[in-house]
């Protein structure tokens, strides 16, 4: 009986979908961070990889070059 009711009890987590695009657009505002979040399957953790190597390419291409210093 107590497994029963167990699924009344509130979880402390909220499990939902959002489009990449919705999370790209968030993460590049610092809405939201990795560490907010976690991907509960490897295609979740493929996309996940892609938006957060895509905006670290795009900061990296806009960042000065600066030559001759090492």
């Amino acid at each position: 009986m107590k497994t029963f009711f167990s699924i009344f009890r509130p979880s402390p987590f909220v499990k939902l979908a959002i489009a990449p695009e919705v999370l790209t657009a968030l993460v590049e505002k610092g809405q939201i961070h990795a560490t907010d979040f976690r991907c509960l399957d490897f295609g979740s953790k493929q996309i996940v990889w892609k938006i957060f190597l895509s905006l670290a390419k795009s900061k990296m291409n806009r960042l000065p070059v600066q030559l001759g210093k090492e």
